[in-house]
């Protein structure tokens, strides 16, 4: 039977999070309950496209579609530290033709987006190897990186940390207390502190990180932890989402004038005891301002590289695009 390759909307979510569950590129930021959070809290409509063989579901990309005007946008969501292009797993096969058979399966995606949107940006997960489609057909590219840390064995993580973390988690351990969750709007203003404090711009404006964080909260896959001095008072706090097999530090809040205290190390030591006997893995989020990743450096993670791809359909998609997310910046 000769293959009919097609892409189509997937309009089936519990198909689709299934087919993401199975992915070795899936994580929970491509799920449909992610993608719909994210989509009311930073505008425009969800959309997951399918590359579908003889009817079956081979790979596929999920994205926020956004219209300026007369142009059109497909973007990962804003506080997702993953998405982009999966794929169907593939036991069985040599390396060789599972190679050959995803390149096939992003050929087809990467034409379909780029005819029909004038601007894609995705960041796609650790688990995507191969950018070469992307790079074959134009796109530009580039790389980051997050630390991954093997929890299964918390005796184990412990010896792996440097002597300055452990050092800095008893001291801790002996001052603060771990407690539960604070409103958003607290956890809000403890987010901005991090970025005021090292003069950089806001990566969202807030209310539209609230509502992210909001409409996170009200799922099953999230929650918050903070950090609490001998006063009582917040110093720290941690939002952790995760899937079947890996939990990941997804966004964080503290006062900067108490980190020497080790509130943030301990917010980490404490997500890998509390995980350790329900996921593989501690995902860190992140890995690319040079002071978050020396202390990330600190807990024994692997450097894990992640790419990020993008097209403009012309220099006149790519002026006008710019200008749209500059005025939209501004008004935040």
């Amino acid at each position: 039977m000769a293959k009919k390759i097609t892409v189509e909307k997937v309009e089936n979510t519990s198909l689709w999070d299934s087919f993401v569950s199975s992915s070795p590129q899936g994580t929970v930021f491509s799920t449909s309950r992610w993608l719909n959070a994210a989509s009311k809290a930073q505008g425009g409509e969800p959309c997951i496209m399918g590359v579908w063989e003889n009817k079956k579901l081979v790979a596929g990309v999920s994205f926020i579609h956004i219209a300026r005007g007369p142009f059109k946008k497909a973007t990962s969501p804003v506080l997702t530290p993953y998405g982009g292009f999966i794929y169907c797993p593939d036991p069985g096969k040599r390396a060789s033709e599972a190679e050959g058979v995803n390149i096939t399966y992003a050929e087809y995606l990467t034409d379909y987006l780029r005819t029909h949107y004038n601007n894609v940006f995705l960041v796609h997960s650790p688990g995507l190897h191969d950018i070469r489609p992307f790079t074959w057909a134009g796109w530009t590219d580039n790389v980051r990186y997050t630390y991954i840390v093997d929890i299964t064995d918390t005796e184990k993580i412990w010896d792996m940390l440097e002597r300055r973390v452990r050092t800095v988690i008893r001291n801790a351990e002996s001052s603060l207390e771990i407690s539960g969750p604070v409103d958003t709007e607290h956890f809000t203003g403890l987010y901005e502190q991090i970025y005021h404090n090292r003069g950089l711009p806001l990566p969202v404006g807030s209310k539209v990180f609230k509502a992210m964080v909001d409409n996170i909260l009200r799922t099953d896959i999230a929650e918050m932890q903070t950090v609490r001095d001998g006063r009582g008072n917040v110093i720290s706090s941690m939002i952790t989402v995760s899937d079947s097999s890996c939990v990941y530090a997804w966004v964080s809040g503290s006062i900067p004038e108490k980190n020497a205290s080790g509130a943030f190390s301990l917010l980490f030591w404490d997500a890998v005891k509390r995980h350790s006997s329900v996921h593989k893995r501690l995902d860190m989020v992140g890995a690319n301002i040079r002071p978050i990743a020396f202390f990330k450096k600190g807990f024994g993670g692997i450097l894990t590289p992640y790419y990020v791809t993008e097209h403009y359909s012309s220099q006149i998609s790519r002026t006008a695009m710019k200008a749209f997310s500059w005025i939209r910046r501004f008004k935040r």
